[in-house]
């Protein structure tokens, strides 16, 4: 076979295998949609606290327990621009527990003793009055803007000693309130 034959005949060969093999066709794309997502996580702090009510049993001249101490948990989701958080407990007025008849158990006369720590009258300054107390000043910064501190424990001390208050029911609200800055 001459060297024209033989180039005929592969050319044949590759015309045919060419002619045998279905067209390729081009890839079709279609257009991008989106979807924009939205997430705001708003800033919060949210203080829960119990017993609903904690009982004395007072004496004439003398100091008396609460019945049970008060246990507070502490929740946040903070902005970034948030450097610290932290938790009062007070009195609305010098006045922490009245009869309602003019005899007062006055902030002075009533102590919280704070995780165990030393007791004190409820009579320093607060963000929100002064007739409270600092429960915890917590720093926050990465990995604590969204955080829980907790059971805090506050218990509770009513002395009557010195005031003179007659036989009556004394009622009054310890208020509990977190502030971040």
């Amino acid at each position: 076979m001459s060297f024209s034959q033989r180039t005929w005949i592969i050319l044949s060969v590759f015309a045919l295998a060419f002619m045998a093999v279905p067209a390729s066709h081009a890839q079709v794309n279609s257009n991008v949609a989106t979807v924009n997502l939205n997430a705001p996580l708003a800033e919060s702090v949210t203080v829960v606290a119990g017993p609903g009510t904690v009982n004395f049993t007072l004496v004439p001249n003398g100091s008396a327990g609460g019945s049970a101490p008060v246990t507070i948990t502490t929740s946040w989701a903070l902005a970034k621009t948030r450097t610290s958080v932290k938790l009062y407990a007070y009195f609305s007025s010098a006045v922490a527990l009245t009869d309602g008849a003019g005899d007062n158990i006055p902030t002075s006369s009533v102590t919280g003793s704070v995780n165990g720590g030393a007791a004190a009258a409820f009579t320093s300054a607060t963000a929100f009055g002064a007739n409270g107390m600092t429960v915890f000043n917590q720093a926050i910064g990465v990995g604590t803007y969204n955080s829980t501190h907790g059971p805090d424990t506050i218990a509770l001390t009513i002395n009557t000693t010195g005031l003179g208050l007659p036989a009556a029911t004394y009622t009054g609200v310890l208020n509990i309130q977190a502030q971040a800055l």
